[in-house]
């Protein structure tokens, strides 16, 4: 069964969106629980921190669609990528209601949205796997398209195909 991440900055809706996936078709992982099973997870002053390079070793053995929901997502073995982006100004709503985010990792979290910088580590890890990017600042039908490219992505777009379709915060 293929295997996709949901990838994108914190607070662009990834937990959300994998949340609305039925039990009956998906097994749904978060990076951490991977990183857990792998044993390459630690706490760092008040940090998880992943080795990223390890990611890759996991295997899923099961019978549905797996999805792995997290922004390291794409550091994992998969066949396709669902790339989530927010507007910076919502964002910046979303990440200042969390715990554990204070005016630094704010606005370290809209930089780094805002220069797609995921975007980059996806054209260097992996530029031919097929990609998906959602607009989730209102996410009115996330869900939807998110479920039509799983049932069609093999021959999609690739993220070298995407890149110059990619969403572009500083143009808008």
């Amino acid at each position: 069964m293929p295997i996709f991440a949901i990838t994108g900055s914190p607070g662009t809706g990834k937990t959300t969106l994998s949340s609305q996936l039925p039990a009956e078709r998906f097994d749904c992982f978060t990076v951490e629980q991977i990183a857990t099973q792998l044993g390459c997870i630690e706490h760092q002053e008040g940090d998880l921190v992943v080795t990223t390079a390890l990611l890759s070793d996991w295997k899923y053995q099961g019978d549905k669609i797996a999805i792995i929901e997290g922004h390291l997502a794409h550091h994992c073995a998969v066949d396709a990528f669902i790339l989530l982006r927010c507007h910076p100004n919502e964002l910046n709503i979303r990440l200042s209601n969390r715990d554990g985010y204070d005016a630094t990792k704010i606005q370290n979290n809209i930089e780094w949205e805002m220069i797609a910088g995921i975007w980059t580590e996806l054209i260097d890890r992996s530029p031919h796997l097929p990609i998906l990017e959602l607009d989730m600042t209102n996410a009115l039908h996330a869900k939807d398209s998110m479920e039509l490219f799983i049932s069609q992505y093999e021959g999609g777009k690739t993220v070298q195909e995407s890149i110059a379709l990619a969403i572009d915060w500083l143009e808008r």
